[in-house]
């Protein structure tokens, strides 16, 4: 879902779209015929860049182009900037927009979702995002940046700005800023531009670290919109924010999406939740999946929904209903069509009692610190029971020292294991060791000796990755293994680690498939793959140690991930000696 976040749909025939042409501008003549086709454009209303990537000097010729079409109103730039530094971005964004600034344009959309231009980039934009010609702004799409919540910040000043400079005439519907890590800091200084805007009709700010302050304050903005229509905080942590989000929820009639889905409400969330939308006339879909939701809270949202006939989707897959609460959930919902479309696959089963976090919870007033720490009590259970784009951004800096329970691993299974995978088994027979694809299992060796040594060889590696698409995957899974074998030495563990990394050619899509699938691996993120759970594991000095000795063959992209999430993560929950997480750190930021 957050991946259709970034996507602009064609709204209008005058649009000339040079999208996903592969395009690297790099300088004015690379750019040449794209220029030509904007200046030759009879009404250009709409300019389609995505998929391709730009430097200043090609900005600037663009931007020259985009000069001569005030009516120009839809700038759909998503993923314009791929391969660039952080700092190339700024200026190219100034070079593209100033020529709209002083033309007497009226722009109504702006999508630069997916170009990872972090807190600096949104500098780029603040010049023409306070100008005139965002005054006639509607729909502002922002996902995948990176932004962090210094970007947030920078961001809420410049709606403020835009919404002062215009007399209040400033009217923007739609907002979308998944994956960009806002967190509290971030998500309270945009609730405060759009209590000031009040025209909002759709807020899509899932992935974002944002905790009960943050989403409270969120709450209250929500109420000073009354035209909302979309509401998605997918993938936060709500937890004792539910009540007073409940009662925001409650005063928004025409709400016709609601998106809660593994944000940890849980029971008493939910019960508040269908108490919030008894009223409403206008409810089409309503997701609640994997949120620890018991059955009590789940019959509470069906006895609710069951006479509503908006309603057309109810997810709930995810909770902890059990057999036996499934059925009551079923027969409560019999009358509803979508019934018999519910998946409750994912189910974790029930349990006799709610947690303890549930138990202790206090009143709703509460300060930001024991709300932190209610937050670490609740990631603390959720790991004890196993129980996550696009999805985290790659690539960014932390902001602020919290936990992130992002999610990744989200690759369409396959129904049958394609060729080059299933392959791997009569190689791995050849050298006498098992499939590395049964992490977290001990490797069963067919002799005392130690047959791992084979892939010390790096000739032996690269032959076993071989050089396709599954390589990465391939490379992930041997490195599970060889971390859950006890038999490996920690200077053959390392080894083979580092002929791994050697011999993988990143592309930029096997990159970040590389870094999703070991952020998973290290359990450092849930995986959807597996039911949504983080991995248990048990070797992570033994870990840590390979990872320092391979610091110099990761990608630059793999070690800045890396840094945060140890940074991030409470000592305890790694389960290492500190001294060895620090060493880590240390080679890491180099």
């Amino acid at each position: 879902m957050t991946d259709n976040l970034s996507k602009s749909l064609k709204s209008t025939e005058y649009e000339l779209s040079w999208a996903n042409r592969g395009l690297k501008g790099n300088s004015a003549d690379d750019v040449k015929e794209l220029c030509d086709a904007i200046e030759q454009y009879k009404q250009l209303v709409a300019l389609r860049l995505e998929g391709n990537t730009i430097n200043e000097e090609a900005a600037t010729a663009i931007g020259k182009a985009l000069e001569k079409h005030s009516e120009i109103q839809r700038l759909i730039w998503n993923d314009l900037f791929t391969t660039r530094l952080k700092t190339e971005v700024p200026p190219s964004l100034i070079k593209l927009t100033q020529g709209l600034i002083i033309n007497g344009a009226h722009i109504v959309e702006i999508n630069l979702s997916d170009n990872a231009f972090g807190p600096i980039g949104v500098k780029g934009l603040e010049t023409f995002l306070c100008s005139s010609a965002c005054f006639t702004l509607e729909e502002l799409r922002l996902n995948n940046c990176g932004m962090g919540s210094e970007g947030g910040k920078l961001l809420a000043e410049a709606l403020i700005t835009c919404h002062k400079n215009s007399q209040g005439k400033f009217a923007l519907k739609q907002f979308v800023a998944g994956r960009n890590r806002l967190e509290n800091e971030g998500a309270q200084a945009l609730a405060k531009a759009f209590e000031i805007i009040g025209t909002l009709e759709v807020i899509r700010i899932p992935q974002n670290g944002m905790r009960p302050p943050g989403i409270e304050a969120l709450a209250n903005a929500f109420v000073q919109n009354q035209n909302l229509r979309t509401i998605d905080l997918n993938d936060n942590s709500i937890t004792l924010a539910a009540q007073k989000l409940s009662l925001a929820i409650e005063k928004l009639p025409k709400l016709e999406i609601l998106n809660l889905e593994s944000s940890l409400i849980r029971t008493k969330g939910a019960i508040a939740i269908a108490r919030a939308i008894v009223s409403h006339k206008n409810l089409q879909e309503l997701y609640l999946g994997c949120n620890d939701i018991h059955t009590e809270g789940a019959l509470e949202i069906a006895h609710v929904v069951k006479n509503m006939s908006s309603l057309k989707i109810l997810d709930l897959n995810g909770n902890c209903f059990g057999p036996d609460g499934i059925d009551e959930i079923r027969h409560a919902l019999e009358n509803k069509n979508f019934v018999h479309q519910m998946v409750f696959s994912d189910d974790e089963g029930s349990d006799e009692e709610e947690e303890e976090e549930e138990e202790n919870e206090g009143e709703d007033e509460y300060d930001e610190e024991d709300n932190d720490e209610d937050y670490e009590d609740q990631e603390e259970e959720e790991e004890e029971e196993d129980v996550e784009s696009p999805s985290f951004f790659f690539g960014k800096t932390s902001t602020q020292p919290t936990w992130n329970p992002f999610q990744f691993g989200t690759t369409k299974p396959n129904s049958t294991q394609p060729e080059s995978v299933s392959g791997l088994s009569s190689m791995m027979a050849s050298f006498n060791v098992c499939s590395p694809f049964s992490f977290g299992l001990q490797s069963t060796i067919e002799t005392k000796e130690n047959k791992w040594t084979t892939f010390t060889n790096f000739d032996k590696v690269k032959e076993y990755l071989k050089n396709d698409e599954q390589s990465t995957e391939r490379a992930v899974k041997l490195l599970e293994d060889i971390w859950s074998d006890n038999s490996i030495s920690q200077n053959e563990s390392s080894s083979i680690a580092s002929n791994t990394l050697k011999a993988l050619t990143f592309t930029e899509d096997s990159e970040r498939n590389f870094n999703e699938r070991l952020l998973v691996s290290l359990g450092f993120v849930k995986d959807e793959q597996t039911g949504r759970q983080r991995r248990t594991i048990n070797q992570r000095d033994k870990i840590f140690k390979t990872l320092v000795d391979i610091n110099q063959f990761l990608p630059k992209s793999t070690k800045n991930l890396l840094s945060v999430f140890l940074q991030n993560t409470p000592n305890e929950k790694l389960q290492c000696l500190p001294e060895i997480k620090q060493q880590l750190l240390s080679t890491l930021k180099g």
